[in-house]
């Protein structure tokens, strides 16, 4: 191998890792938070910028709720991103 072969020889390990690195970084990209508000009566979420959906709405309105001892219940679909929900007691 001649210096120009040897040169370019050694760079290519270094090229690969970098862009196998670069294809990692776009396999995977967590999920947006929600937006969370509310008190032990209702809460309000918003999932404009999460991927989770209004599934993932319900879970977090069932964890917020849950603090209280209570149960999520939807309460209006307030728009394509958002909804209310009521905290209620959990039917058993």
């Amino acid at each position: 191998m001649d210096g120009l072969q040897k040169s370019v020889a050694a760079w290519v390990p270094a090229w690969l890792l970098v862009w196998a690195t670069s294809l990692g970084g776009c396999a995977y990209s967590p999920p947006a938070h929600f937006i969370v508000v509310g008190n032990e009566k209702s809460v309000s979420i918003s999932w404009e910028n999460s991927t989770l959906g209004s599934d993932g709405a319900l879970r977090a309105a069932e964890k917020h709720c849950a603090k209280y001892g209570l149960a999520a219940e939807l309460a209006n679909q307030v728009g394509r991103f958002e909804a209310t929900y009521r905290c209620v007691q959990a039917v058993e």
